[in-house]
């Protein structure tokens, strides 16, 4: 080649920085610059060559093993041509390749290699960082998610192909209208950032609050595709809610107090004139017995504002829920409810106040009657499980919506036209009070099951 007697463009490449080869058409080095000298010491094990002079003459395949396969791109182009390649199934590297002209002639190649494997590593590391500390995907210009990390799979529980082409909607969509999301796109479309809380479900169905940060990537001026950074703030969010129950329940404490003892003056008076009555035995028993458990109602109502201890006896659990069942009779007369009983043992007892778990299982029927205004069915159900008596209440009503569930015995919340939540709260309240524990099961138009776990004594 006539470039090796230019003594002026040798001495200019080798101020350049990086290595760079000319070869003919071919794809044989016929020169390099100073710079390769450190890469031949770096890779003299694997090519056997120990100096650059010695480069002269061999294939540049020596260090790209599949450069056979890429000639026809090479020598049609376009170019400049690019490519990231690995040398000898450890190093990294970016080469660029150019036709090299000389005095308007096409002379061959000009190759530049360098070797990006440190970069590679540290981008690599970074990565690794990225996944395990921050909950990241990425969005297309209409909202579809095109890439996630492990971290959002984690957190939402899908595999990565179970998201890919998903509209980051569908996560949030039991909480958000499709609007809601629509004006957020209008807001990055535009290149501006958005930053706010959503509240999403699992795959599973739990839910989990998330702070959000969308950033558009962009490209001549306009963006390109979206990143979606977050973090899960769901524990903060359950404190937040938590803090707030707890002020809602401090109001409740000064209220019951004041409407206790309003309540308890008149019924005072009542029980006294109704003592007097001479009416039946049995009416007045009746009367007399619900008046007694109205003060234990305002008793227990007064707890929110002053707890005090409870005395725990041994009760047998059925005789309990037969004597709600007759307080009810009369109402589920006039609704066509009716009530069946599944019992495996008629003599299961619980450590109880008894007129505790009365108020709980009246709260709990009445609620299952109120969910069936067209009548139905309440199945009432008693078994052992090991050391604990499960109760179940299930009727056949209108049932809870998923999104309503986890607001069940938060003060002040109801799914009723005139309810206050407080009965629910109360009734939970007590079971945990017992040691127990609640669950409840509920699909949309078929019903709903309370399940109550005692321990057994």
């Amino acid at each position: 080649m006539v470039f090796f007697k230019d003594e002026e463009m040798k001495f200019f490449l080798n101020k350049i920085g990086g290595n760079i080869f000319i070869l003919d058409q071919d794809f044989t080095i016929q020169w390099s610059n100073d710079y390769t000298n450190n890469l031949v010491n770096k890779f003299s094990k694997y090519i056997n060559i120990h100096s650059k002079e010695e480069l002269i003459g061999k294939s540049i395949g020596m260090f790209l093993c599949d450069i056979g396969a890429q000639l026809d791109i090479l020598r049609e182009g376009p170019f400049p041509y690019e490519t990231i390649v690995t040398l000898f199934d450890r190093y990294t590297a970016c080469i660029i390749i150019d036709p090299f002209f000389y005095k308007g002639k096409y002379n061959g190649y000009v190759l530049t290699l360098k070797d990006v494997t440190e970069l590679e590593n540290k981008m690599t590391d970074i990565q690794e960082v990225i996944d395990h500390s921050i909950i990241l995907a990425y969005c297309d210009l209409e909202g579809f998610i095109t890439s996630a990390n492990d971290k959002f799979c984690e957190l939402s529980e899908y595999k990565k192909d179970e998201l890919i082409g998903k509209h980051f909607y569908f996560l949030g969509s039991n909480y958000y209208s499709r609007e809601f999301y629509n004006d957020i796109f209008g807001i990055i479309s535009k290149g501006d950032r958005w930053k706010g809380e959503l509240k999403q479900r699992t795959k599973n169905g739990l839910e989990y609050w998330i702070d959000v940060t969308i950033v558009p990537l962009m490209e001549d001026g306009k963006p390109n595709q979206y990143v979606v950074i977050q973090h899960d703030i769901t524990s903060r969010k359950k404190t937040e809610e938590l803090l707030l129950r707890s002020e809602k329940l401090s109001v409740i404490g000064e209220l019951a107090a004041g409407v206790a003892h309003e309540i308890r003056n008149p019924l005072t008076s009542i029980k006294g004139f109704t003592q007097l009555m001479s009416t039946n035995n049995e009416y007045q028993k009746i009367i007399l017995d619900e008046i007694d458990r109205i003060n234990v109602i305002v008793s227990e109502f007064m707890l929110l504002a002053k707890p005090h201890p409870v005395h725990f006896a041994p009760r047998k659990i059925v005789p309990l829920l037969k004597h709600v069942i007759s307080l009810l009779e009369s109402e589920a007369n006039l609704k066509n409810v009716q009530f069946h009983f599944h019992i495996k043992d008629h003599d299961t007892m619980v450590e109880c106040e008894e007129h505790q778990l009365k108020q709980v299982f009246l709260n709990m029927m009445k609620n299952a009657m109120d969910a069936m205004p067209n009548g139905g069915k309440i199945t009432i159900s008693v078994r052992r499980n090991k050391d604990r008596v499960e109760i179940g209440i299930a009727d056949e009503g209108i049932g809870i919506p998923q999104d309503k569930m986890l607001k069940i015995g938060e003060p002040f919340y109801s799914s009723k036209e005139n309810g206050n939540g407080l009965g629910l709260m109360m009734s939970f309240k007590i079971i945990q009070n017992h040691g127990g524990k609640y669950h409840i099961e509920s699909q949309e138009n078929k019903g709903t099951t309370f399940t109550i776990s005692l321990p057994h004594c």
